[in-house]
């Protein structure tokens, strides 16, 4: 019989980051995942991490003539359709090839003393007394059981383990629609002249680099709803950008979720993180660190609760608290304001809006955490350009209904119940706040 403290389903960035924290404490890990070692971390070839986020967070390092490095640079913006204006957000990036630096990722995890077993496939959960005490997996041998005090889930977006518990454990069960998702194109592409890192709001596209050679840039491009309506925003990008001056060299497609997280993280003998809790930045679709924020958290707590051999969701609920309090609060502001105003906002009137630096500052973009002075200079910059006619009474309305119902989802998010007890009351009201807010 298989019997381990914390048993992860899923073994890419997320998975692997919370094995390799909680083994390092000197606890029993297994990872399970479905995929072969050669196939894990494919589904995309480069991701962009800042050199911020390597010291911040305890990940492997990676320096130029490593396999896991691509490239890095610093010059980084969002720029106004017509390209005129240009907001700089300046970081040192670097970028890293997926596959390989989540099988970086998984070895550490095992220099800490976890343990992975490839092509295991989730089945079902198995209860004792009522709660999880582990799960049944397939492999190409059979069905087989492991047994842990606690199941993280990380499986990725399709999230089968959180959508298999029972009605009324604890945490949401919901699929991912066309319109949860964010669909991605990449095209790797070989420009004539060199091109800056640019990030487009109004077709949601950007261009990034995938080695130090500043013609050779991916140009990418996403819409919620399905790979379709992402290619028509490839073509509005190539029309006014780079009117096609590129030879293309391959083209890669993903998905990431596109949506707010679970009211709840967390239940009896039970976590979720990464894709499958949709714990993804807002202005960007990005996944890996606004994940490891959250891992942080539950791995400290998940220590407190294995120490006092109490994994109810009472115990673990300060995971919900702590994340909520902070990212969570930042991200439903930002995510609710931008819903409002790119929903709303005409190609005219978003170049107003940069060449003022209204909304579209560095206060909400490159997941920053925006605070109430952010919001009461957005919200007076917008009344300012009503007199003017710069802005529609359709995008004022959008705009101010976006800042109001964010500045609401943050207050609330500030005020997450520090227990279980007062959460459904406070679910009531952050879900009626989420339906005025709709999708992008």
């Amino acid at each position: 019989m298989q019997n381990y403290d914390v048993l992860v389903i899923g073994g890419a960035t997320s998975g692997a980051y919370f094995a390799k924290k909680t083994a390092k404490l000197g606890y029993r890990v297994k990872i399970i995942e479905k995929l072969t070692p050669e196939k894990l971390g494919t589904k995309m070839d480069i991701v962009h991490l800042t050199k911020t986020d390597l010291k911040t967070f305890d990940i492997p390092p990676v320096s130029q003539g490593c396999p896991e490095w691509a490239f890095e640079f610093t010059d980084n913006g969002f720029a106004s359709p017509s390209n005129r204006y240009r907001v700089t957000v300046p970081a040192e990036t670097v970028g890293l090839h997926l596959h390989e630096y989540t099988a970086l990722m998984v070895q550490d995890a095992l220099k800490a003393g976890a343990e992975i077993e490839y092509e295991a496939s989730f089945s079902e959960f198995v209860f004792s007394d009522g709660h999880i005490s582990g799960v049944r997996y397939k492999t190409p041998k059979g069905e087989k059981e492991a047994f842990a005090k606690v199941v993280v889930d990380c499986s990725g977006a399709d999230a089968l383990p959180r959508r298999s518990l029972p009605n009324g454990y604890g945490i949401e069960r919901f699929s991912l629609a066309d319109d949860d998702m964010f669909y991605v194109i990449l095209r790797y592409a070989e420009f004539k002249k060199p091109q800056q890192n640019t990030f487009w709001l109004n077709t949601k596209s950007w261009f990034a680099p995938f080695s130090m050679n500043e013609n050779e840039k991916i140009i990418g491009t996403g819409a919620t709803g399905g790979f379709e309506r992402a290619e028509k925003e490839a073509a509005k990008l190539d029309s006014v950008t780079s009117k096609g001056d590129f030879e293309l060299l391959r083209t890669e497609k993903g998905v990431t979720p596109f949506r707010r997280p679970p009211y709840s993280l967390v239940a009896d003998s039970f976590i979720v993180a990464g894709d499958s809790a949709c714990l993804t930045k807002p202005d960007c679709g990005e996944g890996i660190t606004s994940s490891m924020v959250m891992i942080d958290t539950a791995v400290t707590v998940l220590d407190k609760a294995l120490k006092k051999n109490d994994l109810t969701k009472e115990s673990l609920w300060e995971i919900n608290c702590a994340y909520n309090r902070v990212q969570g609060a930042a991200f439903s502001l930002v995510r609710a304001l931008l819903t409002k105003i790119v929903g709303a906002v005409a190609d005219d009137e978003l170049e107003y809006l940069f060449s003022k630096k209204i909304i579209f500052n560095t206060a909400f973009l490159g997941g920053g955490k925006p605070a109430a002075n952010d919001l009461i200079k957005t919200v007076t910059g917008i009344i300012a350009a009503v007199p003017k006619k710069h802005l529609s009474a359709k995008t004022v309305a959008a705009a101010l209904s976006g800042a109001k119902l964010g500045a609401e989802l943050y207050a609330l998010y500030m005020k997450f119940p520090k227990s279980p007890a007062g959460f459904s009351k406070w679910t009531a009201r952050a879900e009626k706040l989420w339906e005025r807010v709709g999708k992008v």
